[in-house]
């Protein structure tokens, strides 16, 4: 079978947006072909779709139902690129989002610059983890269609791959949503190393950017501080800016800002 596909760099969170019309019991399949090593290789596969809104210019539709900010920018800055749309503010449907979704996109000389407002987290919460007999509290932020562990590096002195496989194995306890991140996060330095699993398209993926791992950190940081909050958040493929907003205990707006490329456009033999 092949499919058209591009390929586009949000903060090198490797994200592949297929274009060809497929039919959504093989979406899972595709994507596991797709974003293998020997095949076109990603993070993660987002499909275009029709927009039911007349409003909105496309959907985007990630292969496990989940929404994923990097693939929202991936797909804006992709209308863009095709003269879809002239840039500025663009709206979308995303999957795991029930209403429209607006990103603004600027052009630059050999990038785009793409900021998108993102959905705030439903709650933020404790859980009581044991890890190798020793109990643990994590925050959970709660986010529409992912939820995401925030992990201190400096208060808990754990092996990483050992943290993601006891909140996997919890994974029922801590949430009912199907994609799940694990943030680990070094305050000092500001470096944050996302981890991804989607239960259903049984992706495991420590990434190099994370948009909605980054906006899920920027809203716990402004809800322990009780105040806005502005941060540049390095990460293995570079810089996301965050910026989230509270007013009475409650996340009222999140933004996040990356540099996004447009790197492949082809046909994939799967």
């Amino acid at each position: 079978m092949e499919v058209d596909f591009v390929k586009i760099s949000p903060t090198q969170n490797m994200t592949i947006l297929v274009t060809s019309p497929l039919d959504r019991i093989d979406y899972v399949k595709t994507a596991e072909k797709i974003m293998a090593y020997d095949n076109v290789h990603a993070e993660q596969v987002g499909f275009v779709e029709k927009a039911l809104n007349p409003k909105a210019l496309a959907r985007l539709q990630m292969a496990g139902g989940e929404f994923c900010g990097n693939a929202s920018l991936a797909l804006c800055s992709y209308l863009v690129w095709k003269g879809r749309a002239e840039g500025g503010i663009i709206p979308i449907e995303v999957s795991g989002l029930n209403e429209l979704l607006y990103c603004e996109i600027k052009k630059k000389d050999n990038y785009y610059l793409g900021k998108v407002s993102m959905p705030v987290p439903e709650i933020i919460k404790d859980n009581i983890i044991e890890i190798s007999g020793k109990k643990y509290c994590f925050p959970v932020v709660y986010m529409p269609g992912i939820s995401h562990v925030i992990v201190n590096t400096e208060q808990i002195a754990i092996g990483e791959e050992t943290i993601v496989d006891a909140l996997i194995s919890n994974l029922d306890a801590i949430t009912c949503d199907d994609a799940f991140g694990v943030m680990h996060y070094d305050k000092k330095r500001r470096f944050l190393k996302p981890f991804v699993y989607v239960k259903t398209a049984g992706t495991k993926v420590w990434e190099r950017g994370c948009g909605s791992g980054t906006a899920a950190l920027g809203a716990y940081l402004a809800y322990v501080s009780g105040r806005k909050t502005k941060a540049a958040i390095a990460q293995p493929g570079g810089t996301i800016t965050v910026e989230a907003e509270i007013m009475d205990g409650i996340i009222a707006n999140i933004t996040i800002e990356g540099k996004i490329l447009i790197v492949a456009e082809g046909k994939a033999l799967l």
